[in-house]
């Protein structure tokens, strides 16, 4: 059984910039980076190029998704990561789970705790009082994935045209548009014969100012910064403002907590790079 990381992205240069770095904190608690890169043609083609170069240096599999026309890049990048078991790629005893490009995994503790004799690993259900699945952080055996999510044994192109087509109106607004991935998954899980028995929750419990435990959240980034980096960090859920000095400076501590000078120093070397390019 090999474990992937399932993330997606498309030409938003915030979310583009992460690529590599978040897929290389993934690497590092033993996940292969699984990346689909939803492409309309938007992409300045020396990023394209830097973006699938860093990311293939660090590990990664990219995706280079063809966007499916009459729908929002980042509603197709959203849902991809459901259907992701259909590439084959993926073995059937393969393990996926979900996350957003815009957040760093660091804990190896809190990532790596499944009990796989349980189908179905759920984390941080109590966010939501249980009432709806977040796509951070969700994980079955590719099979699974395919039975739960309803996935046929058409492309992951095909399957994922077939879900738009059903679930979402081309006139749709981006508020209609934007949760359809957490509504199906929710939908599907929810109704599927391994929920609640043979599903495993992980409970993760809020802190004082509203966010997560553990996390160094954008919503209150400078006291759960301090707050963490002097306790400990599970994950990070990403500045709006990745490339400004103070928020770099903050992230390359964050990196400390993982790699090693010299994979800093890369990392600091591709942001420099991005930057003049956008």
């Amino acid at each position: 059984m090999k474990k992937y990381s399932v993330l997606s992205v498309d030409s938003n240069t915030d979310y583009l910039f992460f690529v590599p770095i978040t897929c290389a904190f993934w690497k590092k608690l033993g996940y292969h980076p699984y990346v689909v890169l939803v492409d309309n043609n938007d992409i300045s083609p020396d990023i394209l190029n830097l973006i699938l170069t860093s990311a293939e240096k660090v590990g990664a599999h990219i995706n280079h998704f063809k966007h499916i026309e009459g729908y929002r890049t980042c509603n197709v990048a959203q849902i991809s990561r459901l259907f992701a078991a259909a590439d084959p790629l993926f073995n059937d005893d393969d393990y996926l789970i979900t996350d957003d490009m815009d957040k760093f995994v660091i804990s190896d503790k809190w990532f790596n705790q499944q009990d796989f004799s349980k189908d179905i690993h759920i984390f941080d259900p109590d966010e939501t009082n249980y009432t709806r699945l977040k796509i951070g952080n969700i994980g079955m055996k590719a099979k699974i994935w395919k039975e739960v999510i309803g996935i046929s044994d058409k492309s992951l192109r095909e399957n994922l045209s077939d879900c738009l087509s059903k679930m979402l109106s081309k006139e749709s607004t981006w508020d209609q548009g934007w949760n359809l991935d957490e509504y199906i998954l929710t939908k599907r899980v929810f109704e599927s014969k391994y929920y609640p028995n043979n599903c495993q929750m992980f409970e993760r419990g809020g802190n004082q100012y509203g966010m997560r435990n553990g996390r160094i959240d954008r919503g209150a980034w400078k006291e759960t910064f301090m707050q963490c980096i002097s306790s400990s960090v599970i994950d990070v859920h990403l500045h709006r403002d990745p490339y400004k000095d103070e928020i770099w400076a903050d992230t390359k501590i964050i990196m400390s907590l993982v790699f090693s000078e010299l994979e800093r120093a890369y990392f600091e070397g591709y942001k420099q790079k991005f930057v003049e390019l956008v």
